[in-house]
């Protein structure tokens, strides 16, 4: 009798859980190339296409964020798109409270689903605020970042970005930049200044100060 009593009870308590996950929850915690877009556009995404998914911007706004001069499209029901000199998407900000992301992630998600979903991380702090931050494998600059109340640990914000966080991957990836640029032409690094007519320089000497 207790065996049987026993068995309905863990019966009930796994159909419970059943109903409390999420739509698409998944066992396997881990990132996925979607978690790096938001409402069918990815990082990367060109303005245009921006444009034909998300439609026409409420207004927008010039802004430097990390360092980089954006603009930034503002949407009705709190969300924001920014894109770079180049054109493309560099950052999501999703401020909409109805707004869910895989696994059921919404703002207010505990701490527990969002590891559940994302995998393990830990908190790091950006301008003093906790963070979950998952980077997308093989994009070293994309990021996901899951604000969280700094006592309970429940989701406050949600951004998907790849600007720079830290001051060394601002260096990076103006570095990168630089090297995407190219490096200089040879027929202008092999052209030298003529400088005989400027005479030959004096050395200089320094003199004391006059009291």
């Amino acid at each position: 009798m207790m065996q049987r009593t026993l068995g309905i009870l863990m019966a009930l308590l796994l159909a419970l859980t059943a109903l409390c996950l999420p739509t698409g929850y998944s066992e396997a915690a881990g990132l996925q190339d979607g978690d790096f877009s938001c409402r069918g556009v990815a990082l990367g995404a060109s303005e245009q296409e921006l444009f034909k998914a998300w439609g026409e911007p409420l207004f927008d706004k010039a802004e430097r964020r990390q360092g980089v001069t954006v603009k930034v499209y503002v949407y009705k029901d709190h969300y924001e798109a920014a894109v770079d000199k180049s054109g493309h998407v560099v950052d999501f900000v999703i401020k909409n409270d109805c707004y869910e992301a895989r696994g059921g992630i919404r703002l207010g998600a505990t701490s527990y689903w969002i590891q559940k979903t994302y995998g393990k991380a830990e908190r790091q702090r950006i301008d003093g605020m906790p963070y979950y931050i998952y980077t997308r494998e093989g994009h070293p600059h994309d990021h996901l970042l899951l604000g969280v109340d700094a006592q309970d640990g429940y989701l406050t914000s949600m951004r998907i970005t790849s600007l720079p966080l830290t001051e060394e991957e601002a260096e990076k990836r103006a570095l990168e930049d630089d090297a995407e640029e190219g490096a200089l032409d040879p027929r202008f690094a092999e052209k030298e200044i003529d400088t005989s007519a400027l005479g030959k320089a004096e050395t200089p000497v320094l003199k004391e100060a006059q009291p």
